[in-house]
């Protein structure tokens, strides 16, 4: 899905667990009960020499120096630290590393730094990924240490995507361009994803006439929360998606991508089977696409992506929703929309566009189907008001007539 198996260009909220995991009793609140005020200069240095120290530990892989510089007081907080540091080495970094803004006083004498955090993972990230945050230092016998490193209002007002990483403990696998992001409930599935998600990179790869760096990050994790975190969820249900696509901005309110990312439903993880394998191609369909489908018709998107996705499976072993071959029977009469791709009757909407495409496919060539996607990208994209003047000018089709046509054929294929 574009946001979902069905799939999706979606940043990453904050989840229940990640609110419990920041302490019971926020400390950026407690800091914010009066206006901060500006430090001396020393000051100013000293948080920039502990923000340098930090992230030149988590570069050399050195936990001691690492944690030295974590609130000994703070037992719940170290703990989440020290595994953030091991899930941090389990990360192909490229890049990491603080830029320290701006350093105000609290009233408590405690004082808050406003900053960037540079992270890029090495191979899969086109450049550094840049996010703003805020860490709260406290004056331990004459020096500075970090007493809370995320204000849950500041990152849900800034739409911070809080990674597995900072969640839970994770297990990273890498195979053939394939990042896997496992958690302990997970990783025993390792052995299967990671070749089930290579094998589909190289399915897609040959089957689609754009550029792409063939290589993918996939969350492959037991616990359903962060996917329900995310923004936007097509149809506002996580358990009626298998698979969501997403990615990753490489700064706070701009569209450039510094890369993508997809992530399965925990039911599908152990679901060795061909499903999964297809499901799998789907995601990646849409990774290999990117922002390419950000601004056409949701049918089109997730119809092209299930299109690709099923030329792996013979044509004898392919299977389509039986809503949506009655509703072919029954004779359809428009383009699923776009206002309820993803609700009550979305395993029909994903039905009838793969066929959409597929008829495009069969009776204008392949090639086709990829014109229509660019002349639906074109400028600043095509609103499904609009689609009609597209697809007259591609097809000489209207949508309605293009939809009746793929129902006949979703008859005629399934009868």
């Amino acid at each position: 899905m574009r946001n979902g198996s069905a799939d999706r260009l979606l940043s990453l909220g904050l989840t229940l667990a990640t609110v419990a995991s920041l302490t019971a009793c926020n400390p950026f609140d407690r800091a914010k009960l009066e206006a901060p005020a500006p430090v001396a200069p020393a000051i100013d240095g000293a948080i920039a020499d502990a923000l340098a120290l930090r992230a030149r530990a988590v570069r050399t892989r050195d936990q001691p120096e690492f944690l030295d510089g974590i609130d000994t007081d703070e037992r719940a907080f170290r703990r989440n630290q020290s595994r953030l540091f091991d899930n941090l080495q389990e990360l192909p970094l490229a890049a990491f590393d603080y830029e320290l803004e701006a350093v105000t006083q609290l009233p408590d004498g405690r004082v808050e730094a406003a900053l960037t955090q540079t992270m890029q993972l090495r191979g899969y990230d086109s450049e550094p990924v840049r996010t703003p945050s805020r860490f709260i230092f406290r004056d331990l016998d004459g020096r500075w240490v970090l007493d809370a490193d995320h204000d849950r209002a500041f990152d849900l007002d800034h739409d911070i995507n809080l990674q597995p990483w900072e969640l839970t403990r994770i297990e990273a696998e890498q195979a053939d361009g394939v990042l896997g992001i496992f958690d302990a409930g997970s990783i025993d599935a390792a052995y299967q994803i990671l070749p089930a998600v290579s094998g589909g990179i190289a399915d897609i790869s040959a089957r689609i006439p754009l550029r792409w760096s063939n290589r993918v990050v996939v969350y492959a994790l037991s616990d359903i929360t962060m996917m329900a975190s995310l923004d936007d969820l097509p149809g506002g249900d996580p358990e009626r998606l298998e698979g969501v696509a997403f990615g990753v901005p490489a700064e706070a309110g701009t569209t450039r991508l510094a890369g993508m990312r997809f992530m399965l439903h925990p039911r599908v993880i152990d679901q060795d089977d061909d499903r999964r394998d297809r499901l799998i191609r789907h995601e990646l369909t849409h990774v290999a696409i990117g922002t390419r489908d950000d601004h056409v018709p949701t049918w089109l998107a997730e119809g092209l992506a299930e299109w690709v996705s099923v030329q792996a499976v013979p044509r004898a072993e392919r299977e389509i929703s039986r809503e949506a071959f009655e509703m072919a029977q029954a004779g359809i009469t428009a383009l699923p929309a776009d206002e309820d791709f993803n609700g009550e009757h979305s395993q029909a909407n994903y039905g009838i566009s793969w066929y959409v495409c597929e008829y495009v496919s069969r009776r204008f060539g392949p090639e086709t189907v990829w014109r229509l996607l660019a002349e639906m990208d074109k400028g600043t994209g095509t609103p499904e008001a609009d689609q009609d003047k597209v697809l007259l000018a591609v097809l000489g089709m209207r949508g309605d007539e293009l939809a009746a046509a793929a129902g006949r054929q979703i008859v005629r294929t399934f009868s």
